[in-house]
């Protein structure tokens, strides 16, 4: 379906909001972190939310944060591009140099595969900035087609059924991630990008054409293409689970039985 730019926004700014007020992510005050990784995502986040917090009775204060992890030397001239994106938007761009990131990540001693570490080591950086500015919020643009790829990267690769979360506590409820964008299209938040012509950084990661989650979107989608209704159908089994139907149970048996 083809919507016009403020059509899109409407939509998902619309989903935004209420996902944001059924998992109740926004309090009264609050510092928000921002996982500003310069892509699609995360700039159609910062976006949308700064036009919803224009209408709460709210005191949020939004602090977009990029982690440069080495991977690529960033030009002076886009860093400067999304530092203007964020002024647009009330807040000041922070920027975070962890370059022992990519060190890490690209090291053959490295026993996980890059994406699981590279976003553990960047997810660090956030907490750590929250903790700094007293904040205890960290949103991160994380979609549907997301959601649904993490779900089948855990069964296929991780040995456990488990997604990815609205609203997430970490350390005991000391931090938070919200997702508020958890219900939305990749392909909206794409395009509505690109309509808007918003300064997306494209190329970041050296291993986003060769990683088992993008070997599972390849398959998601050429499931999606033969039966449309397939990522409707995965997102709402998650509402339904039946752990009557699952082993956890017998879990310290399972290593005896499946040797």
């Amino acid at each position: 379906m083809q919507f016009s730019t403020n059509k899109l926004r409407a939509v998902i700014q619309r989903r935004a909001a209420r996902t944001a007020a059924i998992f109740d992510m926004f309090p009264d005050e609050a510092i928000v972190i921002i996982g500003f990784s310069g892509g699609a995502d995360s700039m159609t986040l910062l976006d949308i939310l700064y036009m919803m917090s224009r209408r709460w009775r709210k005191t949020i204060q939004f602090v977009p944060v990029y982690v440069d992890a080495g991977f690529f030397k960033i030009a002076k001239q886009k860093i400067d591009a999304l530092r203007e994106f964020c002024k647009k938007r009330d807040c000041e761009l922070k920027v975070i140099k962890q370059h022992s990131i990519s060190r890490i990540v690209e090291s053959g001693e490295n026993p996980f595969p890059p994406c699981f570490t590279c976003s553990r080591m960047r997810r660090k950086v956030l907490l750590e900035t929250a903790n700094s500015l007293g904040a205890n919020l960290v949103a991160l643009g994380h979609h549907k087609d997301d959601l649904i790829e993490t779900f089948f990267l855990n069964i296929l690769f991780s040995r456990r059924i488990s997604a990815i979360l609205p609203k997430q506590p970490l350390f005991k409820g000391l931090f938070h991630l919200i997702r508020p964008f958890i219900l939305i299209d990749e392909d909206y938040i794409k395009r509505y990008a690109k309509l808007r012509a918003f300064p997306v950084i494209e190329k970041n990661c050296p291993f986003a054409e060769n990683t088992e989650r993008e070997w599972v979107k390849k398959n998601i989608a050429r499931m999606e293409a033969e039966r449309p209704a397939i990522k409707k159908n995965i997102v709402r089994s998650l509402f339904y689970p039946k752990p009557e139907y699952l082993w956890g149970e017998y879990r310290d048996f399972a290593e005896k039985l499946l040797r």
